[in-house]
């Protein structure tokens, strides 16, 4: 039987491989404590072997653990870091958008009091020209 195959074609499908970890582990362990009772050594040169291993795979164990917890914390700290990102491009957009319709603003201000401005010099002109007029036809009709 093709175990890496089987293997690999397992972990392909799964992506949490924690379990798959620590049935491994398991495996190792238990193989290890009966190759160690069925050694043809002495009780106390198997308790202490059996120590040895244990030890060996309670430490295999934490730096398992502390891997992912260092890629934990790497995932969590890119995350973070895209997150602020995002957040600091956001709010340029936000602050360029509202400069924008301020500076917007100050422009239709400025047509506006300009129309105004302009509207009212119409009219004072419009005024002086009837009141020119008015004083041509009070001459006109005073020579009459």
């Amino acid at each position: 039987m093709d175990y890496k195959k089987l293997i690999n074609d397992h972990l392909g499908k799964q992506t949490d491989k924690t379990p798959v970890v620590v049935a491994l582990l398991a495996g190792l362990a238990v193989g290890a404590a009966l190759g160690v009772l069925f050694a043809p050594s002495s009780g106390s040169e198997t308790r202490n072997l059996l120590a040895d291993k244990t030890k060996d795979l309670a430490d295999n164990a934490k730096d398992k653990l502390q891997t992912y917890k260092e890629k934990l914390k790497d995932g969590a700290d890119q995350i973070a870091d895209t997150a602020k990102n995002k957040y600091q491009t956001y709010g340029e957009k936000l602050q360029n958008g509202a400069d924008e319709l301020v500076d917007l603003k100050d422009r239709a201000v400025e047509t506006v009091k300009s129309k105004f401005n302009d509207a009212k010099d119409d009219i004072n002109d419009a005024k002086e020209e009837i009141k020119d007029k008015a004083s041509t036809v009070r001459s006109d009709i005073e020579n009459a």
